[in-house]
Protein backbone atom coordinates (compact mmCIF):
# COMPACT_ATOMS: atom_id res chain seq x y z
CA UNK A 1 0.00 0.00 0.00
CA UNK A 2 1.20 3.50 -0.81
CA UNK A 3 2.79 5.27 2.18
CA UNK A 4 3.27 9.03 2.30
CA UNK A 5 5.94 10.38 4.63
CA UNK A 6 5.94 13.54 6.75
CA UNK A 7 8.93 14.74 8.81
CA UNK A 8 7.65 16.81 11.72
CA UNK A 9 9.80 18.72 14.21
CA UNK A 10 8.78 18.89 17.88
CA UNK A 11 7.64 22.52 17.46
CA UNK A 12 5.63 21.72 14.33
CA UNK A 13 4.20 18.73 16.18
CA UNK A 14 2.91 21.00 18.93
CA UNK A 15 1.25 23.22 16.34
CA UNK A 16 -0.19 20.19 14.55
CA UNK A 17 -1.65 18.81 17.76
CA UNK A 18 -3.17 22.21 18.56
CA UNK A 19 -4.68 22.72 15.13
CA UNK A 20 -6.30 19.30 15.17
CA UNK A 21 -7.44 19.03 18.78
CA UNK A 22 -9.39 22.30 18.72
CA UNK A 23 -11.43 20.96 15.80
CA UNK A 24 -12.68 17.96 17.75
CA UNK A 25 -16.43 17.96 18.27
CA UNK A 26 -16.16 17.46 22.03
CA UNK A 27 -13.80 20.41 22.34
CA UNK A 28 -15.97 22.59 20.11
CA UNK A 29 -19.07 21.69 22.12
CA UNK A 30 -17.33 22.45 25.42
CA UNK A 31 -16.02 25.73 24.02
CA UNK A 32 -19.60 26.91 23.61
CA UNK A 33 -21.50 25.26 26.43
CA UNK A 34 -19.07 24.12 29.14
CA UNK A 35 -15.70 24.85 30.72
CA UNK A 36 -12.33 24.14 29.17
CA UNK A 37 -9.24 24.37 31.34
CA UNK A 38 -5.89 24.52 29.52
CA UNK A 39 -3.14 23.83 32.04
CA UNK A 40 -0.06 25.94 31.31
CA UNK A 41 2.63 24.05 29.39
CA UNK A 42 4.55 24.11 26.13
CA UNK A 43 2.20 22.05 23.95
CA UNK A 44 -0.80 23.63 25.66
CA UNK A 45 0.63 27.06 24.81
CA UNK A 46 -0.22 26.34 21.17
CA UNK A 47 -3.62 24.91 22.07
CA UNK A 48 -4.49 27.91 24.24
CA UNK A 49 -3.70 30.35 21.45
CA UNK A 50 -5.63 28.33 18.87
CA UNK A 51 -8.69 28.41 21.13
CA UNK A 52 -8.29 32.13 21.83
CA UNK A 53 -7.97 32.77 18.11
CA UNK A 54 -11.17 30.84 17.45
CA UNK A 55 -12.95 32.94 20.05
CA UNK A 56 -11.69 36.17 18.50
CA UNK A 57 -10.14 37.13 21.83
CA UNK A 58 -7.32 39.63 22.17
CA UNK A 59 -5.82 37.51 24.97
CA UNK A 60 -2.70 35.49 24.16
CA UNK A 61 -0.63 32.92 26.02
CA UNK A 62 3.09 33.74 26.02
CA UNK A 63 5.80 31.08 26.35
CA UNK A 64 7.79 32.74 29.17
CA UNK A 65 4.73 33.06 31.41
CA UNK A 66 2.50 30.14 30.31
CA UNK A 67 4.31 27.15 31.73
CA UNK A 68 4.83 25.32 34.99
CA UNK A 69 7.54 22.71 35.56
CA UNK A 70 9.79 22.17 32.52
CA UNK A 71 13.02 20.40 31.69
CA UNK A 72 15.72 22.49 30.03
CA UNK A 73 19.05 21.69 28.43
CA UNK A 74 21.96 21.58 30.89
CA UNK A 75 23.14 25.11 31.57
CA UNK A 76 20.18 26.75 29.86
CA UNK A 77 18.34 29.63 31.50
CA UNK A 78 14.65 30.43 31.24
CA UNK A 79 13.28 33.90 30.61
CA UNK A 80 12.26 35.57 33.87
CA UNK A 81 8.51 36.19 33.65
CA UNK A 82 5.60 36.13 36.09
CA UNK A 83 3.23 33.17 35.77
CA UNK A 84 0.15 34.19 33.76
CA UNK A 85 -2.13 31.50 35.14
CA UNK A 86 -3.89 28.67 33.34
CA UNK A 87 -6.42 29.41 30.62
CA UNK A 88 -10.03 28.88 31.68
CA UNK A 89 -12.79 29.24 29.11
CA UNK A 90 -16.35 29.30 30.44
CA UNK A 91 -18.99 29.10 27.73
CA UNK A 92 -16.77 30.96 25.31
CA UNK A 93 -15.46 33.51 27.81
CA UNK A 94 -11.68 33.19 28.37
CA UNK A 95 -9.56 34.30 31.31
CA UNK A 96 -6.21 33.43 32.84
CA UNK A 97 -6.46 32.17 36.41
CA UNK A 98 -3.79 31.18 38.93
CA UNK A 99 -6.19 29.47 41.37
CA UNK A 100 -6.29 26.00 39.79
CA UNK A 101 -7.62 24.30 42.93
CA UNK A 102 -10.68 26.57 42.92
CA UNK A 103 -11.11 26.12 39.17
CA UNK A 104 -11.02 22.34 39.47
CA UNK A 105 -13.50 22.33 42.35
CA UNK A 106 -15.97 24.27 40.18
CA UNK A 107 -15.91 21.77 37.31
CA UNK A 108 -18.84 19.51 36.47
CA UNK A 109 -19.21 16.29 34.50
CA UNK A 110 -18.24 16.81 30.87
CA UNK A 111 -16.02 19.84 31.39
CA UNK A 112 -12.63 19.37 29.71
CA UNK A 113 -9.14 19.68 31.16
CA UNK A 114 -6.16 19.73 28.80
CA UNK A 115 -2.98 18.71 30.60
CA UNK A 116 0.45 18.02 29.10
CA UNK A 117 2.69 15.06 30.01
CA UNK A 118 6.37 14.14 30.23
CA UNK A 119 6.25 10.49 29.24
CA UNK A 120 3.98 8.59 26.88
CA UNK A 121 3.66 4.88 26.16
CA UNK A 122 2.32 4.92 22.60
CA UNK A 123 1.34 1.25 22.56
CA UNK A 124 -0.61 1.34 25.79
CA UNK A 125 -1.98 4.85 25.25
CA UNK A 126 -0.86 5.93 28.71
CA UNK A 127 1.08 8.94 29.94
CA UNK A 128 2.79 10.16 33.08
CA UNK A 129 3.81 13.50 34.53
CA UNK A 130 7.01 14.38 36.37
CA UNK A 131 6.51 16.09 39.72
CA UNK A 132 8.94 18.64 41.09
CA UNK A 133 6.71 20.09 43.82
CA UNK A 134 6.80 17.44 46.51
CA UNK A 135 4.61 19.48 48.86
CA UNK A 136 1.49 19.76 46.69
CA UNK A 137 2.21 17.04 44.13
CA UNK A 138 1.82 19.54 41.30
CA UNK A 139 -1.13 20.20 39.01
CA UNK A 140 -1.58 16.55 38.05
CA UNK A 141 -2.88 15.78 41.54
CA UNK A 142 -5.57 18.44 41.25
CA UNK A 143 -6.43 17.38 37.70
CA UNK A 144 -6.72 13.73 38.74
CA UNK A 145 -8.95 14.68 41.66
CA UNK A 146 -11.24 16.61 39.29
CA UNK A 147 -11.36 13.65 36.90
CA UNK A 148 -12.48 11.33 39.69
CA UNK A 149 -14.65 13.49 41.93
CA UNK A 150 -16.05 15.95 39.38
CA UNK A 151 -16.05 13.56 36.39
CA UNK A 152 -14.21 16.13 34.31
CA UNK A 153 -12.83 14.82 31.04
CA UNK A 154 -9.02 14.90 30.81
CA UNK A 155 -7.16 15.03 27.49
CA UNK A 156 -3.37 14.70 27.51
CA UNK A 157 -1.75 16.41 24.48
CA UNK A 158 1.82 15.13 24.26
CA UNK A 159 4.40 14.92 21.49
CA UNK A 160 5.89 11.60 20.43
CA UNK A 161 9.37 12.88 21.33
CA UNK A 162 8.31 12.05 24.91
CA UNK A 163 7.71 8.38 24.11
CA UNK A 164 9.10 5.77 26.49
CA UNK A 165 9.53 2.02 26.23
CA UNK A 166 8.87 0.82 29.73
CA UNK A 167 5.33 0.37 31.05
CA UNK A 168 4.23 3.57 32.75
CA UNK A 169 3.64 1.85 36.08
CA UNK A 170 7.23 0.55 36.13
CA UNK A 171 8.63 4.00 35.39
CA UNK A 172 6.47 5.52 38.12
CA UNK A 173 7.69 2.91 40.59
CA UNK A 174 11.32 3.57 39.63
CA UNK A 175 10.97 7.33 40.17
CA UNK A 176 9.04 7.03 43.43
CA UNK A 177 11.04 4.28 45.08
CA UNK A 178 12.14 5.32 48.61
CA UNK A 179 15.78 4.82 47.65
CA UNK A 180 15.52 6.85 44.42
CA UNK A 181 16.63 10.45 43.88
CA UNK A 182 15.35 13.18 41.57
CA UNK A 183 11.90 13.99 40.29
CA UNK A 184 8.80 12.00 41.20
CA UNK A 185 6.34 10.72 38.62
CA UNK A 186 2.57 10.29 38.59
CA UNK A 187 0.49 8.23 36.12
CA UNK A 188 -1.95 10.55 34.36
CA UNK A 189 -5.65 9.84 33.99
CA UNK A 190 -7.07 10.74 30.61
CA UNK A 191 -6.96 10.33 26.86
CA UNK A 192 -3.51 10.55 25.28
CA UNK A 193 -3.43 12.71 22.14
CA UNK A 194 -0.23 12.83 20.04
CA UNK A 195 0.75 13.91 16.53
CA UNK A 196 -0.36 10.44 15.41
CA UNK A 197 -3.88 11.08 16.67
CA UNK A 198 -3.87 14.51 15.02
CA UNK A 199 -2.78 13.03 11.67
CA UNK A 200 -5.36 10.26 11.96
CA UNK A 201 -8.06 12.83 12.69
CA UNK A 202 -7.06 15.05 9.76
CA UNK A 203 -6.57 12.31 7.16
CA UNK A 204 -8.63 9.31 8.22
CA UNK A 205 -5.63 7.15 7.28
CA UNK A 206 -3.44 4.66 9.09
CA UNK A 207 -0.54 6.38 10.83
CA UNK A 208 2.86 4.88 11.64
CA UNK A 209 5.96 6.23 13.34
CA UNK A 210 8.64 5.24 10.82
CA UNK A 211 11.81 6.83 12.18
CA UNK A 212 13.12 9.60 14.39
CA UNK A 213 15.86 12.21 14.48
CA UNK A 214 17.30 14.83 12.14
CA UNK A 215 19.99 17.53 12.13
CA UNK A 216 20.32 21.27 11.45
CA UNK A 217 17.49 22.18 13.78
CA UNK A 218 15.49 19.04 13.18
CA UNK A 219 16.72 17.26 16.30
CA UNK A 220 13.91 15.35 17.96
CA UNK A 221 11.87 15.19 14.75
CA UNK A 222 9.68 12.22 13.89
CA UNK A 223 9.07 10.70 10.46
CA UNK A 224 5.45 9.61 10.14
CA UNK A 225 3.98 7.35 7.48
CA UNK A 226 0.36 7.66 6.37
CA UNK A 227 -1.47 4.97 4.44
CA UNK A 228 -4.90 5.59 2.92
CA UNK A 229 -7.26 8.41 3.78
CA UNK A 230 -7.06 11.91 2.37
CA UNK A 231 -3.66 13.50 3.03
CA UNK A 232 -4.47 16.76 1.23
CA UNK A 233 -5.44 18.58 4.47
CA UNK A 234 -2.20 17.44 6.11
CA UNK A 235 -0.09 18.56 3.14
CA UNK A 236 -1.76 21.97 3.26
CA UNK A 237 -1.18 22.30 6.99
CA UNK A 238 2.44 21.18 6.77
CA UNK A 239 3.19 23.93 4.24
CA UNK A 240 2.15 26.38 6.92
CA UNK A 241 3.74 24.84 10.03
CA UNK A 242 6.76 22.86 8.82
CA UNK A 243 9.15 25.68 9.83
CA UNK A 244 7.45 26.43 13.14
CA UNK A 245 10.09 28.06 15.39
CA UNK A 246 10.90 26.38 18.72
CA UNK A 247 8.96 27.46 21.78
CA UNK A 248 11.26 29.67 23.85
CA UNK A 249 10.68 29.99 27.58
Amino acid sequence: MRTEQFLITPAAGKRLIARAIVRRKDVQDALKDRKIVVIAGTTNLYIANELLKQLGSSLRAEGPSFHRGVLGAPGSKMIDAAFSGDLVITKGEPEFRADLADVCSSLTAGDIILKGANAVDLKAGRAAVLIGNTDSGGTIIQVSRAAITRRARVILPVGVEKRVEGPIDELVSACNDPESAGLRMFPAFGEVYTEMDAIRQLTGGKVMLLASGAVNGGEGSALFGVQGGDTAPLHALMKEISKEPPCVI
